[in-house]
């Protein structure tokens, strides 16, 4: 039987009325239903966006653009976001190693709730409060599984080690604590990325947010985040002749290419050099099927230069 959604129809009306032209109108509409039409169009149209035409109420795409250009984007930034999240995954477990053992190392691993053992500065009193908290759900969530590793190891030592118990943190939670570390293991961590220790905690949040976007389904690729990355920390922008505007670089600060560079940073070369192949992939694949025009506008609103395939080259 045939369905007759009339909400689906308007929709590509809508879309008609903006200037998008359609391929293939009936493929359209069952991607629509399947995949929400909020989804397909919110933020992935302002690639295609004619801006001389558009008003503040009314937007206009480009000429001769194509519904299905629209879905490669959201089909591009979904891939991304799954490929980026593979590669924060194992960042993740690197950095939850590097924290356990600093800490331990001068604390023992079982005194990573008390208050002498961090910053003693009293503005992150409220903030180790908050940590508390954060781990104390955690290990509940965990115990209330009878089959959670974490519990068996509790129930036959009695004690959970930092080492053990870092492995339920969320990324959040060990950006936390990595920033209410005193100064000298923050060192201990950041020294093994070649890192500021100060700056790495601002760098910790930038991919607690993007992992957070990969995790959760939302835009990825024309992020702008509140923080900015350290230029000093690394030479990558002067090398790639990065343009500035005021003494600040135009792209690669707090974009979705300051992520790719931060990712460069911290993974180990193996890892990095095979999120970076795969992305190419991804990023030749949407060249394929976008027009010249859309496609750079692409590379634009992710903060990539046109020659950023030569970052995987940089020592």
């Amino acid at each position: 039987m045939k369905r007759n959604y009339k909400v689906i129809d308007d929709q590509i009306q809508k879309l008609k009325d903006k200037g998008l032209t359609f391929k293939n109108e009936e493929m359209a509409r069952k991607i629509i239903l399947r995949e929400n039409y909020y989804n397909i169009t919110e933020g992935y149209e302002n690639v295609f966006i004619d801006l001389k035409s558009s008003s503040q109420n009314h937007q206009i795409y480009e000429e001769f653009t194509y519904f299905e250009e629209l879905y490669a984007t959201y089909q591009f930034d979904r891939n991304l976001k799954e490929l980026i999240l593979d590669y924060m995954n194992r960042l993740e477990i690197n950095i939850k190693s590097y924290v356990a053992y600093a800490f331990s190392n001068q604390y023992g691993d079982i005194d990573y709730l008390k208050r002498e053992n961090f910053d003693s500065n009293k503005i992150y009193d409220n903030e180790f409060n908050k940590l508390q908290t954060q781990i104390h759900e955690q290990l509940t969530r965990n115990f209330q599984n009878k089959n959670s590793g974490i519990k068996k190891f509790y129930d036959a030592n009695h004690k959970i080690p930092l080492w053990i118990l870092v492995q339920v943190f969320t990324f959040g939670t060990i950006t936390n604590f990595y920033c209410l570390m005193k100064i000298e293991q923050k060192q201990e961590v950041a020294q093994a990325f070649q890192i500021s220790p100060y700056h790495l905690g601002t760098y910790l949040k930038m991919l607690n947010i993007v992992r957070n976007i990969c995790a959760h389904g939302d835009i990825l690729f024309n992020i702008r985040l509140h923080y900015k990355i350290k230029a000093r920390d690394c030479n990558y922008h002067e090398l790639l002749a990065i343009p500035k505007v005021n003494n600040n670089y135009i792209c690669g600060l707090n974009d979705l290419f300051s992520i790719i560079i931060l990712l460069k940073k911290l993974l180990s070369k193996e890892d990095f050099e095979e999120l970076f192949s795969k992305m190419e992939q991804l990023l030749k694949q949407a060249e394929q099927k976008l027009d010249h025009f859309s496609y750079c506008n692409l590379l634009v609103m992710m903060g990539f230069p046109q020659n950023y395939n030569k970052l995987k080259n940089i020592v």
